[in-house]
């Protein structure tokens, strides 16, 4: 299906995708694909984390310091959408 996610690995921002923010939310264009996403609040959260270098993990502790869900259901649900990142080409591994 594409490359796994290591939840201690680096990844960063694909060169093709372009965000703007819109107060809570981000949205982005890969420039290639010409294809769009939007992230909610939780979204934009683990984007700019990405942006900043924190690894999944690094991410998954934010998220659990910062909203209130289960963590077992943070990390279940950050991996996928971290992994939908990666599959969509929105990130890449450094």
């Amino acid at each position: 299906m594409g490359e796994m996610l290591k939840l201690t690995a680096d990844y960063k921002h694909h060169p093709e995708a372009v965000q703007t923010r819109l107060r809570d939310e981000t949205v982005i264009l890969h420039l290639q694909s010409g294809l769009y996403f939007g992230l909610d609040a939780v979204g934009t959260l683990v984007w700019t984390c990405l942006e900043a270098g924190d690894t999944p993990a690094n991410i998954i502790a934010k998220v659990n310091e910062t909203f209130t869900d289960k963590p077992e259901t943070v990390e279940r649900d950050l991996t996928d959408f971290l992994t939908q990142l990666l599959h969509n080409d929105l990130i890449v591994a450094c």
